[in-house]
């Protein structure tokens, strides 16, 4: 009896003491074989899914650093994904993109014309009241170095 493998589509010969066997034994379909297996487990099993979660949690609490050290040895991947951001910003014209937390939705900050007035109080005379223009920067706006945070690499 001949199969008919799922990934590759080529015929063999299922295993003796297998019924079912949907892939043959080429590395790159038991590869396909394994994370179709992953993918179906996360959507069906919460305690594995759980489990996977707390892993890649533990992981990167242990391997902090990682992605600084990754961006600062791959300049070529750190340019792609900001070439592909700049696409995605033009494409969401119009659309903040923000932490949630970072908006106030109460009182949100808008380019416009304002009126200071020190904080001490009322001044004696009109003098101490100033009329500015503010103009709120988009995000993408550069500010200063690339990887603030991350540690210099030796």
């Amino acid at each position: 009896m001949e199969g008919r493998c799922e990934h590759c589509g080529e015929v063999f010969i299922p295993l003796k003491n297998v019924t079912c066997q949907r892939y043959c034994s080429n590395a790159d379909c038991q590869k396909a074989r394994k994370n179709q297996w992953r993918k179906r487990k996360l959507l069906t099993d919460g305690d594995y899914r759980g489990n996977q979660h707390d892993a890649q949690k533990r992981w990167r609490e242990s391997h902090k650093d990682y992605w600084c050290r990754y961006r600062a040895s791959h300049p070529d991947y750190v340019e792609r994904n900001r070439m592909l951001q700049r696409e995605r910003n033009h494409r969401r014209r119009g659309t903040l993109i923000a932490k949630s937390d970072e908006l106030s939705i109460r009182n949100p900050m808008r380019s416009g014309y304002y009126r200071l007035i020190p904080a001490w109080g009322e001044g004696i005379a009109k003098r101490d009241e100033y009329l500015v223009k503010l103009d709120i920067l988009p995000g993408t706006y550069p500010q200063g170095p690339i990887l603030p945070d991350c540690k210099q690499i030796t």
